[in-house]
């Protein structure tokens, strides 16, 4: 099968444990790259914080960000196009988090916002404060994110975090509920939430759409539940060996973890 796009997960995926894209990754990019096949970004980051790793990974194409809530491009420094969460529904969202007194990441147009410190935002910020790169990569405390929801002139996505996963469970299932949401986890303790419809396969199925690229002629990588529908719906969907079960079900093929040179041994083998 002769694909045409490699969509990559980022984190847990493209992304070794060490936080870094390792170097037999870069070369199976480029290699694709030079066989005249796409490779875009498809991760649960904010653009500021995906930059970084599209520079490291040498792409050229948007990246699909915020779990498919938007599409940026960096050459323009610009969205080209996404579905932000309504006012109104943020509203919601913290009315909800507060009940249940889980912490909150809110990703806004330029900065991401936290309500509360912690052990994951205190190593983020450390790893925004040794980039290099320009424009750096805003995390402010808001101890209150009320205002920045009335004022803040784009709301991309929230990011729910508890350690105590029966509560951050909870919290979950309020918000899908309401039937306003994606409501994805993440990371074992962190779960996404966007305005509903919003979702990796989405955007990626949308993107590809605009370029003339049909599904069944894109391979994607993850390892995560918020990948599992991207998976499921592309060409050939290839899961980390760092994923839970469910999404290796999800896959047409499962490859070793994220810490080895699996995932570029497999866009060798795949392109």
């Amino acid at each position: 099968m002769a694909y045409r796009l490699i969509a990559l997960d980022l984190d847990g995926t493209a992304i070794d444990g060490s936080g870094r894209v390792r170097p037999h990754t870069c070369a199976a990019v480029a290699h694709a790259r030079a066989k005249g096949v796409e490779v875009v970004a498809v991760t649960g980051r904010h653009h500021s914080v995906t930059r970084p790793y599209h520079e490291a990974l040498g792409l050229t194409s948007p990246a699909i960000c915020c779990n498919g809530t938007y599409v940026y491009d960096f050459a323009a420094n610009r969205t080209e196009c996404g579905d932000p969460m309504p006012r109104e529904a943020a509203r919601a969202v913290l009315a909800a988090c507060r009940r249940h007194g889980v912490a909150m990441l809110l990703y806004t147009d330029e900065i991401m916002y936290f309500d509360t410190p912690s052990p994951h935002i205190a190593k983020l910020s450390a790893w925004i404060s040794s980039l290099s790169t320009v424009p750096a990569p805003r995390l402010d405390h808001a101890a209150d994110l009320s205002p920045i929801v009335e004022t803040a002139a784009t709301l991309w996505k929230f990011v729910v975090t508890h350690s105590d996963a029966v509560r951050l469970r909870a919290s979950a299932d309020e918000l899908e509920a309401l039937g306003l949401f994606g409501v994805e986890y993440s990371w074992h303790d962190r779960v996404d939430v966007m305005r509903r419809g919003n979702s990796k396969a989405s955007r990626l199925i949308a993107w590809a759409a605009s370029q003339g690229i049909e599904p069944a002629d894109i391979v994607a990588f993850g390892d995560n539940f918020n990948d599992m529908e991207m998976l499921l719906q592309v060409g050939h969907g290839v899961a980390m060996g760092n994923a839970p079960d469910a999404v290796k079900a999800a896959a047409a093929e499962t490859v070793g973890s994220n810490d080895t040179d699996a995932i570029g041994e497999a866009i060798f083998r795949l392109v």
